[in-house]
């Protein structure tokens, strides 16, 4: 089993030598392992401490970049929702206008036609172009004369 730590951490001597290779006790495994990271001049363990040390600070910088970013689309977002916000009142406001506006015309152009009298001036119209065309046809014929004169 290997334990992630340079054999120079254990020292030289190994406890056993069997036919699996050399081998150390539990014990002092842990004393060299605890001696190696109290050391501030430990070869490994400190090495290996350092280098996470700076993908911690890497890792670190990267996040705190995207959670700028993702405050700075956050905030565009918000001024964008807050612009529509503004303009779909504006325009929500200008259609209640123009169809308040349509409404009071309608009822302006009913009051002033007066629409009962109206169908009564077209059925009158109706019936004088019904005439006059009728009129139109005698003349061409050339029997309104002699109906005109038959009059007087």
């Amino acid at each position: 089993m290997k334990i992630g730590a340079h054999i120079s951490v254990l020292q030289t001597k190994p406890d056993v030598v069997d036919r699996n290779g050399p081998g150390w006790s539990v014990e002092r495994i842990n004393t060299a392992i605890a001696t190696e990271m109290a050391s501030d001049t430990g070869t490994y363990l400190t090495r290996k401490a350092k280098m996470v040390a700076t993908d911690y600070e890497k890792a670190s910088e990267i996040s705190e970049t995207a959670e700028k970013m993702f405050k700075h689309k956050v905030s565009n977002l918000m001024v964008t929702t807050e612009e529509l916000q503004a303009n779909i009142k504006k325009v929500s406001g200008n259609v209640r206008k123009s169809a308040d506006d349509l409404a009071s015309g309608l009822a302006k152009v009913e009051k002033t036609a007066n629409f009962a009298n109206l169908e009564r001036y077209v059925n009158l119209l109706e019936r004088a172009a019904t005439a006059m065309s009728t009129l139109a046809e005698l003349e061409k014929d050339g029997k309104l004369d002699k109906i005109s004169t038959a009059l007087k």
